[in-house]
């Protein structure tokens, strides 16, 4: 594996994830003022498309590892073969397929998500981003 590209994955994760940590910190503990919510909502929804981008260079490096990689492969099809591969379990995959989903609502501006709904899932799956994360280091062991 791309050992380089790997490392600047794993960083830009963490940092994408610390992120998010904060837009929910403040989110939940700022009622009353009004700027630094109208920013963490923004920050939110840019956080989390970019963690989407992350995910796709990640998912890339590992299918090209395990010599699974083809041109053209949509995040779908990736997400797949690393269920196939058992890289991901049934619960990550399913996380990952709804977030997949919800980004591209974002990104392409098709029933765009609210606010609360993307809250909602970013709560409810806050540990399965770091769950990601951790996936990724373990292929810096190899």
């Amino acid at each position: 594996m791309n050992q380089e590209r790997l490392i600047k994955i794993v960083e830009d994760f963490q940092e994408c994830i610390s992120d998010i940590d904060e837009c929910i910190e403040i989110l939940e503990n700022n009622s009353d003022n009004k700027i630094m919510i109208k920013l963490a909502k923004s920050s939110l929804r840019q956080l989390f498309v970019s963690f989407n981008t992350i995910l796709e260079d990640f998912t890339s490096v590992t299918l090209k590892s395990l010599k699974k990689y083809k041109i053209g492969m949509t995040l779908n099809d990736s997400l797949e073969v690393l269920k196939e591969e058992k890289v991901l379990d049934a619960e990550l995959f399913n996380f990952l397929e709804k977030s997949r989903l919800l980004r591209n609502r974002i990104s392409h501006r098709y029933k765009e998500p609210a606010h609360a709904e993307l809250f909602e899932h970013v709560v409810k799956y806050k540990d399965d981003f770091k769950k990601i994360l951790n996936i990724a280091k373990q292929y810096l062991k190899e």
